[in-house]
């Protein structure tokens, strides 16, 4: 979560905190607020109200569908200009205006730095560090006059909450909530003021940083695999393709920071260096790579292709500028294997990338106890999963199942034993007694069942191997939910105290015989009582807050720690099932809806209990 800087402009932020992806904002959202006049060249997008999510009394559950932002990440688009500083201006005025031009990376901040005093406009350099406050208010405090009755210096001060900081390495992070002054030392210079004291870094109100930086990601392997994992970053909105693509890569060649250290890592050798900037022809990059890079290994180079064809041609918000990727070394054309003449297209990568798929059945409690599976792809009655566990003999709750769809376990009805069993004819369930009550399971991909409990966490690896008990952050409050992402690394969680409850991310670190969960970054802010959650995609989870209330309600939370987005309302949800695109909620009664996008409504599935993906 590093914010880099090229040619001394802060370009990147590595993030797990800030701004949602471009989507169209929920109606009865506040307007975007000014500190001082701007001139605008842009025009503003209606907003549309939303409707009431219903239950039909039939219809066909839908993946949900997004509106994206309909432009191309990197592309060209209307900006909006700030003021320089006006004559007569009063010094409120000359710190709300500097405030605002801060949001303008327009030739190194010029417009900012005409609100300086001569010598901070020539040696003021914001760097990375960003502090991300709501609604900033700015106040004017006396100063003495002087012996021509004027003024000479002036104070103001800036104050309202800290929402979010990205400090001088690029860490951006949600701080617990506090009010944050900020003083302004002003002179008059030729009669008018400026600026003596520059912050460090930039300050930002939360519109504007909305406004002038998008989500990206950069993708790095996980440390015990080939899998590439997705690390959020925020560049400036209004970077070229060239410049966002440069950024980007430049980013990529240093290693892996943040929450995901130790967790990941790159298969860059140390001491690669960038050529030049990325060169963009039509739809294509031309990344020129030197320095260690010279020596890497034909599979390093196949692996290094990967991370730049995912970093600079995902998907993931939105169409992207760039839809293919030539590696150069020392300007030498390069062909890593897999590549077809030198092209490297997403197509060849998608693999290394792990998702939910829509394929995969839902799996849930029957009204006799027995586990059943409903068909993605069929339109069948549910059936009973063959083994043991499709008997009923066995009560079980809080299920979950492999990703390979080749394993179940369950949570007993006294939450203290779990049990577990092939998806085979004849299988025979086994059980185990972690100690302490059961709150959470979760499969990997690796094979290993994730439990939680109230007094910590354990991991169960396949094949027999002892249980291991995994150390997890200091963290304040028990577990009541925990999904680890289809990748494998990243692990989410809700965590509950006195306070509250609050959503959580964190990675996982393996060695031998031993697994840790590292940093616990709190994303979600604003959600009432989060009680589950699922992976929507790589980006994003799906959160149920507030249920058995009349108002329980679903919530996409971006895993960048980018504000919640409201997906949908169901009074009567208990539970929460997702994959893919694919919502499905438990209500009181033994009954299942699914969320339908086309009809922004719920369906009816049918009778069952504890609904679960693979995962």
């Amino acid at each position: 979560m590093t914010r880099r800087a090229v040619t001394g402009r802060p370009v990147i932020g590595r993030a797990v905190t800030g701004r949602p992806r471009r989507r169209p904002r929920p109606a009865g959202g506040p307007p975007w607020r000014r500190l001082s006049p701007l001139t605008a060249i842009a025009s503003a997008a209606a907003i549309a109200a939303a409707g009431c999510a219903t239950v039909p009394a039939s219809g066909q559950a839908r993946p949900i569908s997004e509106p994206r932002n309909g432009l191309a990440q990197g592309a060209d688009f209307p900006q909006l200009i700030p003021a320089p500083p006006g004559s007569g201006w009063s010094p409120q005025r000359i710190v709300s205006g500097f405030l605002v031009a801060s949001a303008s990376f327009a030739g190194d901040h010029s417009v900012a730095r005409q609100y300086l005093s001569p010598r901070q406009a020539r040696i003021w350099r914001p760097g990375s560090a960003v502090t991300v406050v709501s609604g900033p208010r700015v106040t004017h405090v006396v100063a003495p006059r002087g012996v021509t009755g004027q003024s000479t210096t002036a104070r103001v001060v800036v104050s309202g909450q800290e929402l979010a900081t990205l400090n001088a390495t690029g860490q951006y992070q949600i701080p617990p909530l506090s009010s944050r002054q900020f003083l302004f030392k002003l002179m008059r210079i030729r009669n008018q003021w400026r600026i003596l004291n520059p912050p460090r870094g930039l300050l930002l109100s939360k519109a504007d940083f909305d406004r002038v930086y998008q989500p990206r990601d950069l993708y790095y392997f996980a440390s015990s695999g080939t899998v590439l994992v997705p690390d959020p970053v925020f560049v400036p909105l209004e970077a070229t393709t060239t410049r966002l693509a440069t950024g980007l890569v430049t980013a990529l060649l240093v290693r892996p920071a943040g929450w995901l250290q130790g967790a990941t890592s790159t298969d860059v050798p140390r001491g690669t260096r960038l050529l030049g900037q990325v060169r963009i022809e039509g739809t294509s990059a031309t990344v020129n790579l030197g320095g260690s890079a010279a020596r890497a290994s034909p599979a390093a180079l196949a692996n290094i292709a990967a991370q730049l064809v995912w970093t600079l041609t995902s998907p993931s918000y939105g169409r992207s500028a760039i839809s293919s990727v030539r590696l150069e070394i020392d300007s030498h054309p390069v062909e890593p294997a897999g590549s077809t003449g030198g092209v490297e297209l997403l197509g060849s990568y998608l693999g290394k990338v792990p998702r939910t798929s829509p394929k995969d059945g839902l799996y849930f409690v029957g009204a006799n106890g027995a586990v059943h599976v409903l068909s993605a792809s069929s339109s069948a009655p549910a059936d009973q999963v063959p083994g043991q566990a499709g008997t009923g003999l066995v009560p079980m709750t809080g299920i979950a199942v492999s990703p390979s769809e080749r394993f179940l376990a369950g949570i007993s009805p006294d939450r203290r034993t779990i049990d577990v069993v092939a998806l085979a004819k004849d299988a025979v369930l086994r059980f185990w007694r972690p100690g302490g009550v059961c709150t959470a399971l979760s499969w990997d991909t690796r094979g290993d069942l994730w439990v939680a409990t109230r007094t910590g966490v354990w991991l169960r690896p396949p094949g027999g191997k002892a249980p291991i008990a995994v150390d997890v952050a200091p963290r304040a409050g028990r577990i009541i939910a925990l999904r680890v992402a289809p990748d494998g690394v990243r692990v989410a969680m809700i965590v509950r105290s006195a306070a509250g409850s609050q959503v959580l991310v964190g990675a996982v670190v393996r060695g031998v015989n031993r697994a840790s969960i590292g940093q616990l970054v709190p994303i979600g802010a604003g959600i009432s009582d989060p009680a589950a959650l699922g992976w929507y995609d790589a980006d994003d989870l799906i959160v149920l807050a507030r249920p058995e209330t009349r108002g329980a309600r679903f919530e996409r939370v971006p895993v960048n720690g980018s504000q919640p987005t409201l997906i949908a309302a169901e009074p009567d949800a208990s539970a929460l099932a997702t994959n893919d695109s694919q919502i499905v909620a438990g209500l009181p009664g033994g009954r299942m809806v699914a969320f339908a996008s086309a009809t922004d409504s719920w369906a009816p599935l049918g009778p069952g209990e504890d609904p679960v993906y693979p995962g």
